[in-house]
């Protein structure tokens, strides 16, 4: 399994049913790009997971550490 990284879009955890991405792009076109990029191969395709917070605790989406002005981080479920 390939994980993609661009300027605009990092999926920097990739696992069977949740991902994270950090990215600058809009929620609908992060979620167009994690399926295009790292499709699941199973009839479920990636969504923001609207019900789940990240392991610190923290909201979904919530800023990005190193870049806060630009970036947020998504949790995403299949």
């Amino acid at each position: 399994m390939t994980i993609t990284t661009t300027p605009d879009l990092v999926v920097y955890s990739l696992g069977i049913s949740q991902c994270s991405v950090c990215t600058s792009l809009t929620p609908r076109e992060t979620v167009r790009r994690v399926n295009m990029d790292n499709p699941t191969g199973l009839e479920y395709k990636w969504k923001i997971d609207k019900l789940s917070k990240f392991h610190t605790g923290e909201s979904n989406p919530c800023a990005c550490n190193d870049h806060p002005e630009t970036h947020k981080h998504y949790l995403m479920v299949c």
